[in-house]
């Protein structure tokens, strides 16, 4: 009976544990997220042209040197005029003002330049295939243009000598050919010297306006610098011109402009151009660049119209009426206009000085040439006899430059 019983017991403990549910293997207490590292703040862009007050002025200017104007005036065959026009006291000056980039990206830039002339002084000489025959013999025509008329302008007073140049046949034959060489003619004497007062200036005025953009590069000794934009030039001014105005030489020595009955030609000139410039620059620096010695070069290519015109001006003709010769005078206008490419180059050498951060003292030497600036007449035709005039005065024309040299001193300032 105690077997039974325990066996029975037994049995019960094992049901009971066999109907107990089998319970699962837990799961994983949920991890908490990881935070997201936040977010770097969006870089701030600088505006194009920076957030501060970033002007740059620029002035400099002095006295200037305009290389003389050769002005040959061929009129006919037989005369001809060669002059020099050269200017004394010019000025030139030049304005600068932009706006600097940040973070050394360069600067936008405009540049007036300007040059005036001051008194100005003429020399010329009048030539002709003609002398005066003395002695006996017949007039002949030399090989050679001989000077007759001598004409001066300076600080305004015009002076002019008619010297004619002679040949006898009798004393002046020094190798018996008959024919008076070069080295035969003689000038005895002066026959006309007559004086005038006339303006002591001519105006002439160059300018151009540059509008540009300039970038620096390299390190803190040598350095170097582009400029890239465009130019517009303006010219005004006058240029006189001597000449002889007949159209025959059938009065020997008559009808140059002596600038007293007959006044000379005054070119009124002007040119207008514009189109692209660039140049370059180099930089040498000492004393952690409080002094900077520079070298630069420009070019610019311009489309140009020039124009000239002398207003009227006298001119003499011939009339052959009865067996005598009858001096006509006209009035006889010249004008021309031209379209054509031009250059403008300059060099420039100087120093800058640091007086202050932003502040510097400039000193240089500059020389620029206005390449093709100047129309004048080079071969003046004008009516010989009666029957032309209605042919009216003609001409061809060539252009000049105006190259002048100058001495800089000036200031500028970055904001």
């Amino acid at each position: 009976m105690i077997a039974y019983r325990m066996g029975v017991g037994a049995c019960v403990v094992a049901l009971g544990v066999a109907i107990v549910p089998v319970r699962g293997q837990e799961p994983p207490a949920p991890q908490p997220a990881e935070t997201a590292a936040p977010a770097p703040p969006a870089k701030k862009q600088d505006p194009f042209f920076g957030d501060r007050f970033a002007m740059y002025l620029e002035v400099r200017g002095g006295p200037a040197s305009i290389d003389a104007f050769q002005n040959p005036v061929v009129s006919g065959a037989d005369s001809s005029t060669l002059s020099e026009v050269s200017f004394d006291g010019s000025m030139a000056g030049l304005f600068t003002i932009g706006w600097t980039l940040p973070r050394d990206r360069g600067r936008y830039l405009f540049t007036y330049n300007g040059l005036t002339d001051g008194d100005y002084e003429v020399e010329a000489t009048g030539y002709q295939r003609s002398y005066r025959q003395l002695g006996g013999g017949s007039q002949q025509t030399p090989l050679d243009q001989m000077p007759w008329w001598q004409l001066t302008v300076q600080n305004g007073q015009l002076h002019t000598t008619e010297t004619p140049p002679v040949w006898d046949s009798g004393t002046d034959d020094a190798d018996f050919d008959g024919f008076p060489d070069r080295d035969e003619i003689r000038f005895p004497a002066t026959v006309v010297d007559v004086t005038a007062t006339v303006p002591e200036s001519l105006n002439n005025r160059v300018q151009t306006f540059d509008l540009y953009y300039r970038r620096e590069f390299g390190g803190l000794r040598y350095r170097g610098a582009w400029t890239a934009g465009a130019r517009y030039l303006d010219y005004d001014g006058a240029v006189p011109c001597p000449a002889w105005v007949i159209g025959s030489k059938q009065i020997i020595g008559f009808g140059f402009t002596e600038g007293v009955s007959t006044k000379m030609l005054l070119m009124q000139e002007s040119a207008k151009g514009w189109g692209p410039m660039g140049g370059g620059e180099v930089q040498f620096n000492f004393f952690r660049q409080r002094l900077s010695l520079y070298l630069v070069g420009q070019a610019a290519l311009l489309i140009s119209e020039l124009n000239t015109d002398s207003g009227p001006f006298t001119y003499y003709a011939y009339q052959s009426l009865a067996g005598s010769l009858f001096v006509l005078p006209g009035t006889g206008h010249l004008q021309q206009s031209v379209s054509k490419t031009a250059w403008n180059t300059m060099i420039e050498v100087g120093a800058r000085v640091k007086v202050l951060e932003g502040f510097h003292v400039i000193l240089d030497w500059n020389t620029t040439g206005y390449l093709d600036t100047v129309l004048l007449p080079d071969v003046l035709s004008v009516p010989a006899t009666a029957s032309q005039v209605p042919q009216g005065t003609v001409s061809t024309y060539v252009s000049r430059d105006i190259v002048r040299s100058t001495i800089n001193l000036g200031l500028s300032f970055q904001f």
